[in-house]
């Protein structure tokens, strides 16, 4: 005969006298009846549970659901977000970056409290849906049509997954003429390694951007010589082309500081010569040309003949009190004038009188002017002439 003393022995026991009991429980009429209550519930639970989440897969991974948080993006400005619900691919001018920078020149930071979404079906190869809506604080009523695109994988190999196709906004071959010796950049890609074409007089170059979204765009253009200078423009289709204007790109802040400084040393040093008869010499290394420096001769010798006239009148001292420049006839790529203006203390004698001979000595205050004009050449800006006259120191009326 067997023995059974072991725990083990003796929980084996107990779970099959459990077992026959719990059997013959359901037999009975209302063991069975309590047994058909628990199936159903629990079949009803488990097949509730999958039309749940039936019914939240659909939802999640609608074309509306997606539509619906590209319109959000759109709206909060997340271009990054936004950039990776099309169907755009990385190129050289279509990149995150280059279409964060786009749409910034063409979407208010205003937002939307007004909209609605309408869902028009599928054409065949998109499924559209409308945005109708109003920027905040704003009457005029805007529409986006969205181009959905089911996608082939889905996430969690549950969900579908859309796009919004953009490929229609992607235009080609677009153009953008602007002076040579220039950095550009659009929408802050530089165009660096783009085909260009010169034009018959090597000052103007035109790029070819392959392709580019279809909206407003901006280009910024820098050079030693110039300050930096940015412009938007619209390309709408294919082939289109823009010129950038001339005429606004300004002079850098360097260059109008360097030729200023010059110009001021340039009048003061004819000044000083022709008042200590120093000579011009020191004037002339500022000027690059032969004909340049005959230049400043010729005004050294009439501002001399100016300080000692023939009737004896004489300007003895000066000295600069005050000063100022401007920029002015300025042309890109060409030619500027620097224009000083100075006010000045003198003392000087007068003519000397008819009977006497006597000439009068005697002390002021006026102001005078003169330019200097500049050229661009080989890519420097030099001086080129002098513009000026001596100021009057006849003496002042008492």
């Amino acid at each position: 005969m067997n023995e059974y003393n072991s725990k083990k022995d003796r929980l084996e026991i107990l779970f099959m006298k459990a077992g026959i009991k719990i059997k013959k429980f359901f037999k009975t009429k209302f063991g069975s009846y309590l047994w058909q209550l628990v199936s159903s519930a629990l079949i009803l639970a488990i097949t509730g549970g999958i039309g749940v989440f039936a019914a939240y897969a659909k939802t999640e991974g609608s074309s509306m659901t997606y539509a619906k948080d590209y319109f959000k993006s759109f709206m909060t400005h997340s271009w990054s977000v936004l950039y990776g619900k099309t169907d755009l691919k990385n190129s050289k001018f279509i990149n995150e970056e280059s279409f964060g920078k786009m749409m910034n020149n063409i979407v208010p930071a205003r937002g939307s409290d007004n909209y609605e979404f309408i869902d028009r079906g599928s054409d065949g190869a998109y499924h559209l849906i409308d945005v109708v809506y109003q920027e905040t604080g704003s009457d005029i009523e805007r529409t986006m049509t969205l181009r959905m695109k089911k996608q082939e994988e889905k996430s969690m190999l549950i969900f579908n997954q859309w796009q919004v196709s953009l490929e229609e906004e992607i235009i080609k071959n677009c153009t953008i003429t602007v002076p040579v010796k220039m950095s550009v950049t659009v929408d802050g890609v530089s165009l660096a390694d783009c085909p260009y074409t010169d034009d018959e007089t090597g000052s103007l170059r035109t790029y070819t951007l392959d392709e580019v979204l279809a909206g407003i765009h901006s280009v910024e253009l820098t050079s030693a010589g110039t300050g930096s200078t940015q412009e938007s423009f619209l390309w709408s289709e294919s082939r289109s082309s823009y010129t950038v204007q001339t005429t606004e790109l300004p002079l850098s802040n360097d260059i109008i500081t360097t030729c200023s400084d010059n110009a001021i040393d340039i009048i003061v040093g004819i000044y000083s010569g022709v008042l200590t008869n120093a000579g011009c010499d020191a004037v002339k290394e500022f000027f690059p040309s032969d004909e340049d420096k005959a230049g400043v001769d010729a005004v050294y010798a009439e501002m001399a003949a100016a300080v000692n006239q023939e009737d004896g009148s004489t300007l003895l001292t000066m000295t600069f009190d005050s000063y100022d420049t401007e920029v002015l006839d300025y042309v890109f790529g060409q030619s500027f004038g620097v224009k000083f203006v100075f006010g000045t203390t003198f003392s000087a004698k007068g003519s000397r009188t008819q009977l006497t001979g006597v000439r009068q000595s005697y002390e002021g205050n006026t102001w005078g002017e003169a330019i200097v004009r500049f050229e661009c050449r080989d890519g420097n800006w030099v001086p080129c002439r002098i513009e000026m006259a001596c100021f009057d120191y006849s003496k002042p009326e008492e």
